[in-house]
């Protein structure tokens, strides 16, 4: 079965690259209206150009997730122009260079967490009054929060603490039927992935395929958790790394 998400509409943040703009591309060629946040402004305008070329409609916003009264008020201007949620995708995130633990100092410490965990988990508190009943939310986690990787110390951090506050907020929505549920992808082909030297030379003999997970495959689960033909789906975590995890 194919999810169909006609008269939908979702949130994605970190829409301008990667896993967020394949995602959005391929919501919008299911029928789904995107609402579109990234700080990258022009990362989001080709993202927005190119759901548009494809006949899909959408809206995008610049917004860092980090400044939550930013981030509130941008959900809402979306939400005036587009609807209600029916699903929210927190997928904005950085990645780091590997830093050893005894030089890591709070500044780095604390943008990582500022952005991939705090930023994520008020993305969805701030999109909660706008998402309907029996809709669906999503966290990009990661499989280094299960399979830690040495030197990431502050990455693996925020990526655990994001897998267990979905399992918290998947039991407090639950009244709601709203579901709430993570991705952890592995080694992805993704702009930021191949930006950092070495990472996947280092990381790829770890992975059981032996090769980097095309960014449309995380995105087709990513479409599938927050369609109806999830929608018994929540507090879970559902790896897509290549094996990684196996282990």
């Amino acid at each position: 079965m194919i999810a169909r998400l006609e008269d939908r509409v979702i949130l994605i943040t970190g829409a301008g690259g990667g896993i967020g703009r394949t995602t959005a591309l391929l919501a919008s060629s299911l029928g789904a209206t995107i609402a579109g946040i990234d700080i990258d402004e022009e990362g989001l305008n080709l993202t927005i150009d190119a759901v548009r070329q494809g006949g899909g409609r959408i809206e995008g916003t610049v917004t860092d997730v980090t400044d939550t009264t930013a981030l509130r008020t941008s959900i809402g201007a979306l939400v005036d122009h587009l609807g209600p949620l029916d699903g929210v995708f927190a997928n904005a995130a950085i990645l780091p260079p590997p830093v050893p633990v005894g030089i890591l100092d709070r500044t780095g410490w604390d943008r990582v967490l500022d952005v991939n965990l705090t930023g994520a988990v008020f993305t969805l508190v701030s999109a909660l009054a706008h998402v309907v009943d029996g809709g669906a939310m999503l966290i990009n986690g990661s499989s280094m929060a299960i399979r830690p990787r040495d030197q990431r110390l502050a990455y693996v951090a925020a990526k655990g603490g994001l897998h267990a506050a979905a399992r918290a907020l998947a039991l407090e929505l639950a009244p709601r039927r709203i579901r709430v549920n993570v991705i952890a992808p592995g080694l992805t082909d993704t702009p930021m992935v191949r930006s950092i030297p070495g990472h996947i030379e280092s990381g790829l003999p770890d992975v059981p395929l032996g090769e980097l997970v095309p960014a449309e495959e995380v995105a087709a689960l990513a479409i599938h958790l927050l369609s109806d033909h999830a929608r018994h789906v929540t507090g879970a975590t559902f790896s897509i790394d290549g094996g990684r995890t196996v282990s």
